[in-house]
C-alpha cells in the first residue's frame, strides 16, 4: 500500500512526536529529582504535555484537521519555552530546530490541501478544480 501523506504531514508529525517523547524524558528527570511533591507534580505535567504533543502529532499523521491547532499551538509554545534557554544550553538548539519544522510542516498548502480533502470524506482532485 503506497503512502500518500505529503512531507509536511510527515514532518509536522514526527517532529512533534519526537517533540512529546523529550516532553516525557523531561518529566520522567523532573519526577526523579528529589525534590518531594514539587518533582513529582512537575513531572507529571510534563509527561501530561508530552502526551498532548504525542496526541496532536498522531491526529495529524492520521490526517485529523483538528488535530493540527493543537500540534501548531504546543509546538510554538514549546519552541518558544526552549528559546529562552539558548544562551545556557546551546543544545537547545536541535529542540527549537524541530518544533519549526513542525510548525512548518503543519502549515504547509500541501498539508491544508490533505487535511481537507480527509475531512471532506473525498478523493483528491487534481489541482485547479
Amino acid at each position: 500500500m503506497r503512502d500518500n501523506r505529503p512531507w509536511g504531514v510527515i514532518t509536522a508529525s514526527a517532529c512533534a512526536a519526537v517533540l512529546g517523547v523529550v516532553f516525557m524524558v523531561f518529566g520522567a528527570i523532573s519526577a526523579a529529582g528529589g525534590h518531594g511533591a514539587f518533582s513529582l507534580q512537575i513531572g507529571f505535567l510534563l509527561a501530561c504535555y508530552g502526551l498532548l504533543l504525542i496526541g496532536s502529532a498522531v491526529g495529524v499523521w492520521q490526517l485529523r484537521s483538528w488535530a493540527r491547532g493543537p500540534l501548531v499551538a504546543f509546538v510554538l509554545m514549546a519552541g518558544f519555552g526552549f528559546g529562552e534557554y539558548l544562551l545556557q544550553q546551546a543544545w537547545l538548539w536541535l529542540l527549537v530546530a524541530l518544533a519549526v519544522a513542525a510548525v512548518v510542516g503543519a502549515v504547509l498548502p500541501s498539508t491544508t490541501r490533505a487535511l481537507q480533502v480527509r475531512s471532506a470524506g473525498r478523493p483528491p482532485q487534481p489541482e485547479g478544480r
